[in-house]
């Protein structure tokens, strides 16, 4: 049985990928792929073949996405791959994959919805630039302008859209209790007793609000960010991926519900309950941004509304005027897998500060020669 059942191809924006050496990202070209055909070969096969090319030379990173249901949602699990997928692809024709199917699809679901999707991303290399801001003295790390592919397919974070961002520094993780207690002694804010009970002074600070987080982020000479950046911070540079490091979690990857491999910190029974853990535990996106799924839920600028990205502007959006609370991102120590990932929007009351796993982390704009500057002269906020 020879049965032709998935067609698609996909042109996605670059990859890039933060390391060690210095080239020139902004005349990077998207690699292209086209001729995508799947073919079921047998009962337990499917033949995927497809071009790609990267007028660059650059190496890329090819993976594959399926849809059960025509396009709506790419949620079919891919667990067997082998032939011309992953990394260290070259440009070329008649480049196939093989897809055994046994483990993800009964052979009775197979039908006329079903769409396959070939992408291709450049691995492109450039400098990670990192600075410490004086006055809180937090690392930060510098997130490059460009274009994303931001959301996914369900619910609220539909439809996937693209957002063009000027660059912008990142704390690279989030505000510490000891950097809290800092900016209440420079202040004379009272610090309150409630986040005292989060941990050490490595972990993150939580039981603020949003005014809390800004009153911080005003104090540092700094900001915090908005959803668009949040997100593009989050995915790290990868492209079309489900978490900040790939498609995969599990508590050797980040602090949530639960207590397994690296991930020892949750106390439900304590008295508040304590579950963070000190930031930087696990491994960094590749923006070298930590703990951008759980640990402390992040407050964002934004309002929240759940059909903004149906008409969001393109350009540096920061939000609807009028929403029913304001945008968390990332997860916390507190849920599940279901809320880590990089696409997943939240919300929670800003005025409340009484609650156990919502910290902050802050961003500072950059000037025209990548200096950081809040606000700089010919900034463009909410574009199209």
């Amino acid at each position: 049985m020879r049965k032709h059942i998935f067609i698609i191809g996909l042109l996605l924006v670059s990859c890039l990928y933060y390391q060690a050496q210095a080239v020139d990202v902004n005349n990077n070209h998207t690699p292209v792929v086209t001729n995508v055909v799947a073919e079921q070969v047998d009962f337990e096969h499917v033949l995927i073949r497809y071009d790609v090319e990267d007028t660059d030379g650059d190496i890329m990173t090819v993976s594959v996405k399926v849809s059960a249901n025509n396009k709506q949602s790419f949620d079919v699990p891919v667990t067997e791959l082998e032939g011309a997928v992953g990394e260290g692809i070259t440009s070329g024709t008649g480049k196939e994959i093989v897809w055994t199917i046994t483990q993800d699809v009964a052979l009775h679901q197979y039908g006329e919805g079903y769409v396959v999707a070939v992408m291709a991303g450049d691995r492109v290399v450039a400098e990670l630039k990192r600075i410490t801001w004086q006055k809180d003295k937090s690392e930060m790390v510098l997130i490059p302008e460009g274009s994303f592919e931001m959301g996914d397919n369900k619910l609220d974070n539909a439809p996937v859209h693209t957002v063009t961002l000027d660059a912008f520094y990142m704390d690279v993780h989030e505000v510490t209790v000891s950097q809290w207690r800092l900016f209440c002694s420079e202040t004379g804010r009272r610090d309150g007793e409630l986040w005292h009970f989060r941990g050490g002074e490595n972990h993150p600070v939580v039981y603020v609000s949003q005014g809390d987080a800004k009153a911080y982020a005003a104090w540092a000479g700094k900001r915090l960010p908005t959803e668009a950046e949040w997100e593009k911070a989050a995915r790290g540079g990868l492209v079309g991926k489900r978490f900040p490091r790939g498609d995969r979690m599990t508590h050797d990857d980040a602090n949530y519900s639960g207590t397994r491999g690296r991930d020892r910190w949750d106390n439900p029974t304590r008295r508040p309950p304590a579950g963070t853990s000190p930031v930087a535990v696990f491994e960094a996106n590749g923006y070298g941004l930590y703990d951008m799924a759980g640990n402390a839920a992040e407050w964002c600028l934004d309002e929240y509304d759940a059909t903004y990205y149906n008409n969001s502007p393109t350009i540096n959006p920061t939000g609807p005027e009028k929403g029913i609370a304001t945008v968390l991102r990332g997860g916390s120590w507190s849920g599940g897998t279901g809320d880590l990932g990089v696409a997943v929007r939240s919300y929670w009351i800003p005025s409340n500060a009484f609650y156990l796993s919502v910290g902050f982390r802050c961003v500072i704009d950059v000037d025209a020669n990548s200096n950081p500057k809040l606000n700089p002269e010919g900034k463009v906020w909410d574009g199209n």
